[in-house]
Formats: C-alpha cells, sequence, structure tokens
C-alpha cells in the first residue's frame, strides 16, 4: 500500500501513482495543486482579513468563534491567527485532530464526533455548540467556519428521536443510493442544529459563516446540513426521499412519526428564507470542488496537456459515472490521432453508492473499478479517482489510479473485478494490485476529484 508524508503540508508524492509510470509525478502534481487551492487555512485567513475590513470584529462587545467539520482545525487556527486577541471562546468539533499542536488553542475547546455515522460523542458535541451559540447576545459576533462531516460529527436530535433512531436512520440514507441533498432533507428535520437550527440559538448576535463546500453546486443549506442559514427543504421532502428509496417500512417509527407530524403543520418547519434571524447573518463560500477542478487543470495545463474541465459534475450511482468516464475516454482514442497533444480531463462531484453486499471500499474507487472493467485493454489512458478528504467511504484508501491495463493485472493474480464490483469490494482489489491512494486525513474536505488521461 502507498502511503502519503506530510499530510499536514496536504502534500501528495508521486509514490501514490506509481503505477502510471512516468506520469506518476504529472499526477502528482496536478493533485496537489488542487488540495492546496482548498487548503483551509489559507481560505479561512484570506476571508476573515477581508471579512473584518467591512465588519470590524474589534467594534463588538465580545466575539466567539465555532468550527466544525473535518476541516475544523486548520480553519479555526487560521481564524485565531487573522484576529490576534479578538476570539474570546472558541469551540472546535472535528473527526481527526491532526494538526491541532500547529495551533494556539489554549483558549478553545476542541472535542470530537463520529463520521459517517453520529454516536454518542456527536451528541454531546451537538449541545455543547447549541449552548455556546446561545451565550451570546445581540451586541455580540459568532464566527462560525464550517466544512463538510459536520451533519454527522455535531447533531442533536429533536425529542422523541434517540441516538439509536439516527444511527439506523444515517445508516439506511448512506446505503440507499440517495443524494446528499436528499439525505440531508431527512437529517434537517430531525436534528436540532440542522436546518438553520445553530443560526437560531445564535440569534440575536450577528454571525458569519464561512463554508468549505463538499456539496456539487455549493448549495449553503446542504453543506454540513446548513445550521447557519435558511433551509430551502420542508418535512414533505423528507418525506419523498423516504419514499423514493423504499426506506418508509424500514426506519424507526418514531422519525416516521416526526416527519409526518410536521408535514401536517403540527410540528414547526425549519427557518426559512426571509426569517429576520438571517438578516444580520452573511455567508461565503471559501473553497470548492469547482475551485480545486481548475487549479487542477491550471497545473495540469501548464505541465503540457491539453487540458479540458468536465460538467456537468458527477452526481448519481459511482458505477454508472464509471462505465460514463470510461465510454468517454475510449471515445477520445478513438479520434486521438498521431501527434496529437497528450490530453487531461478533470471532473469532480459527489456521487453515490446503493450498496447491496458487505464488501470495503467508497464512491471513488467503486467508480474506479467500473470504469477499468470498461477500459479493459484501451492503452494510453488512465484515470484517477480521489477523495479530497483523503478518506473514501469506510476503507482507509482515498481513492485509486486505473489504466487499461488493470484488470490484466488483476486476473493474472486470480482476482475477478466484476465479482468485486458486484459486491461493492472495490477497495479489497485495489489494494491486492497496489492500486488504491492512500494519504490518511488531507484537512480538508471540498468532495471527490477525478482526472483522466490520454498520452
Amino acid at each position: 500500500m502507498m502511503n502519503l508524508k506530510g499530510v499536514d503540508r496536504m502534500n501528495v508524492t508521486s509514490s501514490n501513482f506509481i503505477s502510471l509510470g512516468e506520469k506518476a509525478v504529472s499526477a502528482a502534481e496536478i493533485i496537489s495543486a488542487a488540495l492546496e487551492s482548498a487548503n483551509p487555512f489559507v481560505a479561512v485567513k484570506k476571508a476573515v482579513q477581508s471579512l473584518n475590513s467591512e465588519v470590524d470584529f474589534y467594534s463588538f462587545d465580545k466575539v466567539g468563534l465555532v468550527s466544525i467539520g473535518k476541516a475544523a482545525v486548520p480553519m479555526a487556527g487560521a481564524a485565531l491567527s487573522a484576529l490576534p486577541g479578538r476570539i474570546s471562546h472558541s469551540l472546535i468539533v472535528t473527526k481527526s485532530l491532526l494538526g491541532k499542536d500547529d495551533y494556539d488553542f489554549s483558549r478553545s475547546k476542541i472535542l470530537q464526533g463520529s463520521h459517517p455515522v453520529p454516536d454518542e460523542k456527536s451528541i454531546q458535541a451537538g449541545r455543547e455548540v447549541l449552548e455556546f451559540a446561545k451565550s451570546f447576545n445581540k451586541e455580540d459576533a459568532i464566527l462560525f467556519l464550517i466544512s463538510g462531516g459536520a451533519s454527522a460529527l455535531v447533531t442533536n436530535p429533536v425529542n422523541g428521536i434517540t441516538l439509536d433512531d439516527l444511527q439506523k436512520i444515517t445508516a439506511l440514507l448512506l446505503s440507499s443510493g440517495a443524494s446528499i441533498n436528499e439525505i440531508n432533507a431527512v437529517r434537517k428535520h430531525l436534528d436540532t442544529v440542522k436546518g438553520g437550527g445553530l443560526a437560531l440559538a445564535a440569534a440575536p448576535a450577528a454571525f458569519y459563516s464561512l463554508i468549505l463546500s463538499d456539496v456539487p453546486g455549493n448549495v449553503l443549506d446542504v453543506v454540513a446540513s446548513g445550521p447557519t442559514v435558511a433551509d430551502t427543504s420542508t418535512y414533505g421532502d423528507a418525506l419523498a426521499t423516504l419514499s423514493k428509496y423504499d426506506l418508509k417500512t424500514r426506519v424507526p417509527e418514531s422519525i416516521l412519526a416526526i416527519l409526518t407530524d410536521g408535514a401536517s403543520g403540527i410540528l414547526p418547519e425549519t427557518p426559512k428564507p426571509g426569517n429576520p434571524i438571517f438578516f444580520k447573518n452573511r455567508s461565503l463560500v471559501i473553497g470548492s470542488v469547482e475551485q480545486a477542478m481548475q487549479a487542477a487543470g491550471d497545473t495540469a495545463r501548464k505541465i503540457g496537456y491539453k487540458v479540458e474541465l468536465l460538467t456537468p459534475l458527477l452526481t448519481g450511482e459511482a458505477s454508472m459515472q464509471g462505465k460514463r468516464l470510461a465510454g468517454f475516454l475510449k471515445q477520445q482514442v478513438q479520434n486521438h490521432k498521431s501527434g496529437d497533444p497528450a490530453c487531461c480531463w478533470v471532473t469532480g462531484g459527489e456521487t453515490t453508492v446503493t450498496l447491496t453486499g458487505t464488501g470495503i471500499g467508497g464512491r471513488n474507487q467503486e467508480l474506479a473499478l467500473a470504469a477499468a472493467i470498461e477500459l479493459e485493454g484501451v492503452e494510453g489512458v488512465s484515470l484517477i479517482t480521489f477523495a479530497t478528504d483523503g478518506e473514501d467511504g469506510q476503507s482507509p484508501a482515498a481513492g485509486a489510479v486505473v489504466t487499461g491495463a488493470t484488470c490484466r493485472l488483476a486476473r493474472s493474480k486470480g482476482l475477478d473485478p466484476v465479482d468485486f464490483l458486484s459486491r461493492h469490494d472495490s477497495y479489497s482489489f485495489f489494494n491486492a494490485i497496489d492500486a488504491s491512494i492512500t494519504t490518511g486525513s488531507t484537512g480538508t474536505n471540498v468532495n471527490d476529484l477525478a482526472v483522466l488521461f490520454l498520452d
């Protein structure tokens, strides 16, 4: 297995892509550029300094900081650095404590939640975040730093919903094939932090949200389930998601009762656009997969590739997207003439996996395996998939590298690619042929990237 050096610097080395031969160095440079464009410390520090010139954080009686998500540690470190001596209290909730010793958190409280399924630590974090927000008044301000993963890391279920209920519905949704928009429409209506709930707790203080988006299209009320922004989804949308994926008879009765009562008007809706609590609120996207794609493309172009960014962004079943990208590459091979420049295509987004087996993997590796099967025997092509947070599903890998020779290599080792794909066991497949990309936590999270090459 290939390991990453210097994850605190978001470095990816050529050893992560050794199966690409001469292209390994180029691949490392391209992925590194994408990650650096989403460097949470740099993005937050720049945004806070710019925001302070407009709102003057030093004019408030008290300024608090709440940083939640997979990138919470470097984001918090950047804000504290940008506003020296101004932030009186800060609360940080994250998954990995990587890099925490790089910053002065002597006046900060750091908690760890669980991801992708919440646990007791996530609930404790949710309670503390809400109480923290409620401790500020109209003369104060709160700076919220939000990154992907916060939906599971920070949670406070509504009355009548137990942790077991929450864990069951989360697991069902994550394995159903539902999109992140659909998943979070449900979660926002079962939790008092999500769907503007944290904004309700913070009002009447002024509050500002800097958001590292891991959602295609940067839909603010979907990133981390939109804790500090107006919610555009409804109880009816949540019920529609359960119906669409045949989950109504499988979810705990308590959850179905809450959503049904909400859709009937018995329970109040989440705060919607136009609610006065958002009048002093401002939300800024400081990093996204689109920015990462652009940075990857710019670097590939400097290296010498003819570059194109592919849209629309990746959504839907990972295996279907893998087949589609492989089909695209095969078509490009047919059109490629001798003497034409080497080409690179960059895309990104978030796919889904409808689990029917017990294998180990994630959406990036599943996409790569489906692509590898379609590309078997095709020369001069390669594909990289990469989760920018360094974590693909339940596996220890971030993604995978495939070429036209990937399946031939696997078959020489007695491995059947189709069988592994049918069992959603992509990590076991790629790990066995040393084609998985293992980085550990990168400290950022702007969704997934796919980079395609044609010599």
